[in-house]
C-alpha cells in the first residue's frame, strides 16, 4: 500500500511535467486538452493521495543517486498540509487550464502557454511535497523562472514586458534570502532534511534558528508582495487573465506556505515572527487602503491581493499558523474566482462611494460584537477545553461584521431585510468562529506559540484605524484633504514609482524582442 501512496503522492507534478514538455509541439487544440486531461489526472491522484493519508498517515520518503545518506537527495514529506496544498493547487490548475481553453482560443501562442502553465503547475506541487529544503528551493525557483515566462505571453507589449523584470528582480532578491538559509542551515546542521531539522529544533539545538528564520521570512515577504516591495503584483496586469487568477491564487501564497511549513523552525526564532506579524500588519493596512481607490478592477484585486498576503503573514507572525493555513485555502478559491468572474464587475458602482450612517454605524458595531461573544460562548460550550483563538482576529471579525451591517443598515434602516441582516451575520459569525475552531483542532500538531502583547496591541490599532478610515471614505470628496488622499492612493503613494525609476536605473527598458 505504501508504495501505491507514494505514488499517487509524485504522480500530479510528473504528469504535469510530460504533458507540458509534449504540450509545446503540439497543435493549439490539441495542446488545450492533453493540459486539460493532465489536470484532471493530477487532481484525481492528488484526492486520492489525500484519502490515502487519512487512511495510512503521513508519508516520508528520501532517494539520492548516491547514497541513502547522501547531501543531495529527492524526499517527499506529505502530511495534512502538503495534502491540503496539493489537492487545491491541482483543482485551481484544472480550472484555470479549462477556463484557458476558451480565452486564449485562436491565439497563436496557446501550446506555448499551455506549456509554460503545465511546468508551473508541476514546480509548484514539487514545491508543497518537498522533503528537504534545497528540492523545495529547486522548486521555489523552477515556479518562479516558469511564471516570468508566462508574464511575457504578449512579449511585444512593452508594459507587460518591463513588470517582469520587475518581478524578475524582487524574485531573485528572495532567492538570496532562501540562498542563505539554506547555507546556514547546512553549516549549523549538516542536512536540509525537514524532519532531521525539526528533531534538532525540539531537541533544544536552537541558536541557529534566529538567524535562519530571518532569511526565510524575507524570502517569504519578498514572495508574497510586502510592502515596500508588493508593486511588480499590480503592474503585472497585462499577462493573461488565467495568469492572473494562479498567479494570485496559488503562487504569491508560498511565502505564507513556507512559513507554514517550517513552523517548527519559526518558533524558536520570536524576532522573525515580530517581524512578519509587523510587516503583515502594514501590507494589509497599505493594501486595503490603495484597493478603494483604484478604478481598475484587476488592480483593485491585486491591491487585494497584498493585503491578503499581509494579513496572512501576520496571522504567522502571531503564531496563528493553523488560521494562516485557512486563509491560504480561502483566499485562493476566492481570488481565483475574482479574476476569472472580473468582467461581471464593470460598471458597478464602487462600495466605498456609497453613504455610510453614522448612527447605522455605531449600532453595526454593537450588534457585531454582541454576536460575535454569543457564538464564542456558543462554541465553547458546545466544544470544551477549546482555546478561544486571539482576541486580535475575534476584533476583526466584529469590525467586519459590523461595517457590513452597517452599510446595509444605511440603506435599508428597518424591516424584515434589516433582521435577515442581523440573522445572516451570526450565522457569518458562528460560521467563521467555527472554522477557525477547527482549523486548531486539525492542524493542532502545528506549534502556537504566544505573540508579545505589543504586536496584538499594534496589530489592534492598525485594523482599528483602518475601520474608521473605510467608514469615513464616501466623506472624503467633501474635504481637501480627503481628496489629496485619494490621488495619493490612488498612485499607491508613489512606492511603485520610486520603484519603477530604481528598475530602470538597473534595467533600462529597451524594445521587446
Amino acid at each position: 500500500m505504501r508504495p501505491f501512496f507514494l505514488c499517487s503522492v509524485v504522480l500530479p507534478p510528473l504528469v504535469l511535467l510530460s504533458a507540458a514538455l509534449r504540450a509545446r509541439s503540439l497543435p493549439a487544440a490539441a495542446a488545450a486538452r492533453l493540459s486539460a486531461t493532465a489536470t484532471s489526472l493530477a487532481l484525481g491522484a492528488a484526492v486520492a493521495s489525500a484519502v490515502l493519508l487519512l487512511i495510512l498517515g503521513p508519508l516520508t520518503a528520501r532517494w539520492s543517486p548516491a547514497s541513502a545518506d547522501a547531501i543531495v537527495g529527492l524526499g517527499v514529506r506529505f502530511d495534512l498540509v502538503a495534502a491540503v496544498m496539493s489537492v487545491l493547487v491541482t483543482f485551481l490548475g484544472r480550472a484555470v487550464v479549462g477556463f484557458s481553453r476558451s480565452y486564449l482560443a485562436g491565439d497563436p501562442g496557446q501550446a506555448r502557454f499551455f506549456s509554460w502553465m503545465g511546468l508551473t503547475l508541476s514546480a509548484v506541487l514539487t514545491l508543497v511535497v518537498a522533503g528537504n529544503l534545497l528540492l523545495f528551493f529547486a522548486a521555489w525557483l523552477a515556479t518562479s523562472l516558469c511564471l516570468h515566462r508566462l508574464l511575457l505571453h504578449y512579449p511585444d507589449r512593452a508594459g507587460a514586458v518591463f513588470s517582469a523584470r520587475k518581478k524578475f528582480v524582487v524574485s531573485r532578491l528572495g532567492d538570496l534570502c532562501l540562498i542563505g538559509a539554506l547555507a546556514l542551515t547546512y553549516r549549523a546542521y549538516g542536512t536540509w532534511e525537514f524532519d532531521a531539522l525539526f528533531a534538532a529544533a525540539a531537541s533544544g539545538h536552537t541558536a541557529p534558528l534566529p538567524a535562519i528564520a530571518a532569511c526565510l521570512a524575507g524570502g517569504a515577504a519578498l514572495k508574497s508582495a510586502q510592502f515596500p516591495f508588493h508593486s511588480w503584483l499590480p503592474d503585472t496586469m497585462e499577462t493573461p487573465t488565467p495568469v492572473s487568477a494562479f498567479m494570485h491564487a496559488g503562487i504569491v501564497n508560498a511565502g505564507g506556505f513556507l512559513v507554514i511549513r517550517l513552523a517548527p523552525l519559526f518558533v524558536h526564532a520570536p524576532g522573525a515572527l515580530t517581524l512578519l506579524a509587523v510587516l503583515g500588519t502594514v501590507t494589509a493596512a497599505f493594501g486595503a487602503v490603495v484597493m478603494l481607490a483604484q478604478p481598475s478592477v484587476k488592480r483593485a484585486l491585486a491591491y487585494s491581493t497584498v493585503a491578503q498576503m499581509g494579513f496572512m503573514l501576520l496571522q504567522c507572525g502571531v503564531g496563528a499558523f493553523a488560521l494562516a493555513l485557512l486563509h491560504l485555502v480561502a483566499h485562493s478559491l476566492y481570488k481565483a474566482h475574482a479574476f476569472l468572474h472580473a468582467g461581471s464587475t464593470v460598471g458597478l458602482t464602487p462600495r466605498a462611494a456609497r453613504p455610510l450612517n453614522t448612527a447605522a454605524l455605531a449600532l453595526g458595531i454593537l450588534t457585531a460584537a454582541l454576536l460575535v461573544t454569543c457564538a464564542s460562548t456558543a462554541l465553547a460550550v458546545v466544544v470544551p477545553h477549546t482555546e478561544s483563538g486571539f482576541d486580535v482576529f475575534n476584533l476583526i471579525l466584529v469590525l467586519a461584521l459590523g461595517y457590513g451591517l452597517a452599510r446595509l443598515w444605511s440603506v435599508v434602516p428597518r424591516g424584515a431585510v434589516a433582521v435577515r441582516a442581523v440573522f445572516a451575520a451570526g450565522g457569518i459569525g458562528l460560521a467563521s468562529l467555527a472554522l477557525h475552531m477547527g482549523s486548531r483542532l486539525l492542524f493542532g500538531h502545528l506549534p502556537a506559540p504566544t505573540p508579545a502583547p505589543w504586536v496584538l496591541a499594534f496589530s489592534a490599532i492598525v485594523f482599528v484605524a483602518l475601520f474608521f478610515f473605510q467608514a469615513l471614505l464616501w466623506r472624503a470628496n467633501a474635504h481637501p484633504l480627503g481628496r489629496a488622499l485619494y490621488v495619493h492612493a490612488l498612485n499607491g503613494f508613489y512606492v511603485g514609482t520610486i520603484a519603477n525609476r530604481l528598475l530602470n536605473r538597473l534595467w533600462p527598458r529597451t524594445a521587446a524582442r
